[in-house]
């Protein structure tokens, strides 16, 4: 039976092979989740044809559309058609973020021309500025065979210890919604030999490689069981030198995956070049489905009205009325979402009952109701400094602290609000003190 409130899956069409084998993909995992299909062909998504020409080709392109989403509608989906203009504002990504929903599903079609060769394909650029998990099909008939009831689907998950790769694990779980999975989480640890090399002469004994990999090995296994079943999961660690993704690829081929998900960071522009991507080489050179998951997805005039945060930071200072941000901060949570619960503590000052004070600022219930709850206390003279390098540190959506208290320490510190206000790059909810 068909929830009404199901989020919809969108496939993307350019009425090639890959796309329609795409949309068949696409089909099936919406009829398993009693969604709907959201079939999506974009005018220019390469940015090459003139708007102008855009009317003139509009309605040879619906008929098309129209045909290849009859061709679905016949596997049984509920299928909406919808004609988009191009990129980036009225694209395939811009669309999907419209509709808020649950994935992207693309074929993966060629290169192209020269220029396409160094830009990546149309499928690799909408997973690549997507905020929305994208799937990008390169053996498809595994995947609709799982979608339709078939064997158990294969996962292997990237993971690297932070937000990203936890986005990533959340997603892939996700999938157990549609079809049995067996997961594989991997992590490459690039810089064993770096920090091997850094700590052989430290006064204190270190770690032995193999203690290192054991730790890694138990951390690991600890986090991707709040995401997965232990029958169904397998945990690997690699201590090694060289390519990140060409080991990840090594690792997910060893594994049998049928699918290879990708916590991504979305750096556009300049900042793609300062910061390599192993989401998009992996892209680029796997030979199977690849699914990218961005880490947080950020709120604009297209997302619905709901609360988009899943990760929140609430900075209190410990004193009753701060005390007031944090159900505030819970009320703003999705379902399922973290949050952590920080003191900036001044350097110097005795922290060993700060940690305890901290969690019994924790909401009866939260646990229970399903939210997953950190405290954490640390120790920096400048308060929004220390603030905001823990959003940034844990990727949360939204900063939530009290507007008055113990914030305001010395002349020297300022008021920490403003200074938060002015530093941050995340969203601040600022929570007054309740008048007596």
């Amino acid at each position: 039976m068909q929830h009404p409130f199901q989020r919809p899956i969108l496939c993307a069409t350019d009425f090639s092979e890959s796309a329609a084998k795409a949309a068949d993909v696409a089909a099936a995992m919406a009829m398993r989740l009693g969604a709907p299909l959201l079939l999506v062909h974009g005018i220019d998504e390469h940015g090459e044809i003139p708007a102008s020409y855009w009317p003139s080709l509009e309605a040879a392109l619906r008929t098309q559309l129209h045909i290849e989403a009859g061709r679905v509608r016949r596997s049984g989906a509920e299928v909406k058609e919808i004609m988009a203009g191009g990129a980036p504002e009225d694209g395939v990504a811009s669309r999907a973020e419209r509709a808020d929903v649950r994935c992207i599903v693309l074929g993966c079609n060629g290169h192209g021309a020269i220029g396409r060769m160094i830009l990546g394909s149309v499928s690799e650029s909408i997973a690549e500025s997507a905020w929305v998990p994208t799937l990008v099909l390169k053996e498809s008939a595994r995947l609709e065979d799982w979608a339709r009831g078939g064997k158990p689907l294969r996962v292997f998950v990237g993971a690297d210890f932070t937000a990203h790769s936890d986005m990533a694990m959340t997603w892939a779980a996700s999938l157990r919604e549609i079809g049995p999975c067996e997961f594989t989480v991997g992590f490459v640890d690039a810089l064993a030999e770096r920090r091997a090399d850094e700590l052989k002469d430290a006064p204190t004994r270190t770690p032995l490689p193999d203690e290192m990999r054991e730790m890694q090995l138990h951390e690991l296994r600890e986090r991707a069981t709040s995401f997965f079943q232990k029958d169904a999961l397998h945990v690997r660690v690699l201590p090694t030198k060289g390519r990140v993704d060409s080991h990840l690829l090594e690792m997910a081929a060893e594994a049998g995956a049928n699918l290879i998900v990708i916590g991504t960071h979305q750096w556009q522009g300049l900042r793609r070049l300062r910061h390599p991507s192993v989401s998009r080489c992996i892209l680029h050179a796997a030979q199977m489905n690849v699914a990218c998951v961005p880490s947080r997805r950020p709120i604009s005039v297209h997302s619905t009205c709901v609360s988009q945060a899943h990760r929140i930071l609430v900075a209190t200072g410990l004193s009753t009325h701060d005390g007031s941000a944090v159900p505030y901060a819970f009320s703003m949570l999705q379902p399922g979402g973290t949050a952590w619960l920080l003191h900036v503590s001044q350097p110097g000052e005795i922290t060993t009952l700060q940690l305890p004070r901290l969690r019994e600022m924790i909401p009866a219930g939260a646990i229970e109701q399903g939210f997953k709850v950190e405290a954490e206390v640390v120790s920096d003279a400048n308060i929004a400094h220390a603030i905001c390098d823990a959003a940034d540190r844990l990727d949360v959506d939204l900063i939530c602290i009290g507007s008055r208290g113990p914030f305001k320490r010395t002349a020297a510190l300022g008021d920490t609000t403003l200074a938060l206000l002015t530093r941050s790059t995340r969203p601040v909810l600022i929570v007054p003190q309740k008048s007596s």
